[in-house]
């Protein structure tokens, strides 16, 4: 199969698996910002958040060392190794993941407020599930074979609605919160390791021991704890910690919170699309590796043409969402939810130039961008967030984005000769800030339920004409859309296949369809 039916069949089922989480989760993340209000939300969030820090710090190294050495092997044929591998992996994991839990257990309740420590510590053991269930998820993306990640997804989420439904019935509060996310942990983590660990067990079990694997099996994992650790002073919301003791009103987390919790719903597609890409990136260094760039630059023409439109559009819609979604007692994330959108559009282009960089092991690039980038974090946000708060909490992060992308993706361009797409990149943009205009006038004189409608229809529609005009779309593209809609039912198939052959000049290419 080539790498362009392979992108795409791993995207459609990754975009599945995303789809049916954004939604049940912007209905439960709502439902549970109505029930607590910013003020008790805001203790919680912070919980959460320290939690995830930890959880996130656990499910990189191993785990990203797992996929990037499974991958190589399957690659190369041997799924004896890669089994070796995913079984040695998952023993160490488990015991760190032991450790992690404990650690944070005891910190929560000589910690956490005096009514919020049962929660808390609820909150606290989902970390042991969610570090052990990541060895198996990336197992999976490794074989890329991303469908086997779906049903573990879509039944955790599931019992995640059912959870949080219950909580708001009953007023279960803080304490329900926290048991719902345990048990969506806990459901997640058991429905996808018992098979995958299953399915892998049946393999060959001869494997090699290539001179020279376990040190950069090792250094590679350490690299890339090193890595999230700084990373996450720029990807994983550091600026909670910032506005809590920074900031006096409390509610600047909770109104940075869903401002970006709404801003990175946006991210799903970038997110799916490039971690498909990312599966085989780390596959095909196991099978050709000077390919690598091509990929990475296809990658990056696509996202631009899905992120950008899409985040400069949701700018001005951002307030009417927020008023209809959460009410006014949320009104003071205004300014904030209209920014994030613009500010976590650099996240979506980090997906391609990581995978690029970690596939050849080269994560110091990598750490050295983000050290700067979240130096410029830091900087930035301590500097707005005493007089602006989660607006300065926001431009911190954001400037930090723009930077770590911007060093990743200039260090690829120069070490590996990416060649991006510079003209397609203005053209996107000009129809992208055009759409967004239109947008705003109507958002201006209308209610915010029309206004979404009616400013979100006519955004489409200059879009649409513009890409037409400007001729975003090139011939070559027709058979690459053609793979990934023929993944969607025939009564969406059929509208979209017409808006992308109205979209493309030129008619059918000749061009053999390029192995991206």
């Amino acid at each position: 199969m080539s790498n362009t039916k392979i992108i795409a069949k791993n995207t459609g089922w990754y975009g599945l698996e995303n789809i049916v989480s954004a939604l049940i989760g912007i209905i439960t993340s709502i439902a549970i910002a109505r029930t607590l209000g910013p003020t008790r939300m805001a203790y919680i969030i912070y919980v959460i958040w320290v939690a995830s820090v930890v959880a996130s710090l656990g499910s990189l190294g191993i785990p990203s060392t797992t996929q990037k050495y499974m991958a190589e092997f399957i690659g190369r044929g041997d799924r004896g190794t890669a089994r070796h591998i995913y079984f040695s992996t998952m023993r160490l994991q488990l015991a760190l993941a032991s450790v992690a839990t404990t650690g944070i257990v005891v910190w929560v309740m000589g910690n956490a407020g005096a009514g919020y420590k049962l929660a808390s510590a609820l909150v606290a053991l989902s970390i042991l599930p969610s570090m052990i269930n990541a060895v198996a998820a990336q197992a999976n993306v490794a074989a890329e074979d991303l469908s086997r990640n779906l049903p573990a997804s879509v039944i955790s989420i599931v019992a995640f609605f059912i959870a949080i439904l219950l909580v708001v019935i009953f007023k279960w509060g803080v304490i329900g919160v926290g048991a719902s996310i345990l048990l969506t942990r806990l459901v997640d983590c058991l429905v996808r390791l018992v098979p995958t660990t299953r399915w892998i067990a049946s393999w060959d079990k001869a494997h090699q021991h290539p001179e020279g694997l376990s040190r950069r099996m090792a250094t590679f994992a350490w690299q890339s704890v090193i890595g999230m650790l700084l990373a996450m002073v720029v990807w994983d919301r550091s600026e909670f910690f910032l506005l809590k003791h920074l900031c006096s009103d409390i509610r600047q987390v909770a109104y940075y919170s869903v401002a970006f919790s709404m801003a990175e719903r946006l991210l799903i597609a970038a997110q799916v699309f490039g971690s498909s890409t990312g599966a085989t990136i780390f596959a095909q260094y196991g099978r050709d590796r000077s390919r690598l760039p091509a990929i990475a630059a296809a990658t990056f023409r696509y996202l631009a043409m899905g992120s950008i439109p899409l985040h400069l559009i949701a700018m001005p819609l951002a307030f009417p969402f927020l008023m209809v979604l959460y009410g006014s007692q949320y009104k003071g994330a205004a300014m904030v939810v209209m920014l994030a959108p613009l500010l976590c559009l650099p996240k979506a282009f980090i997906g391609p130039v990581l995978s690029l960089l970690q596939s050849n092991e080269l994560q110091r690039y990598e750490i050295a961008a983000t050290v700067i980038a979240g130096a410029v974090d830091i900087g930035v946000a301590c500097w707005l967030i005493p007089a602006h708060g989660a607006v300065g909490a926001c431009v911190g992060s954001g400037a930090a984005q723009i930077t770590a992308v911007g060093l990743m993706w200039a260090i690829g361009i120069r070490v590996y000769r990416v060649k991006l797409p510079w003209v397609l990149i203005t053209k996107v943009m000009v129809a992208s800030a055009a759409a967004s205009a239109s947008a705003y006038f109507w958002i201006r004189m209308l209610s915010p339920v029309v206004a979404i409608l009616v400013g979100g229809v006519s955004a489409v529609a200059v879009l649409l004409v513009l890409f037409y005009l400007l001729r975003v779309l090139e011939p070559e593209d027709r058979s690459r859309f053609h793979v990934l809609i023929g993944m969607l039912p025939v009564t969406l198939a059929r509208p979209m296949e017409k808006v992308v052959s109205a979209l493309i000049r030129g008619g059918v290419s000749d061009a053999t369809p390029s192995n991206v």
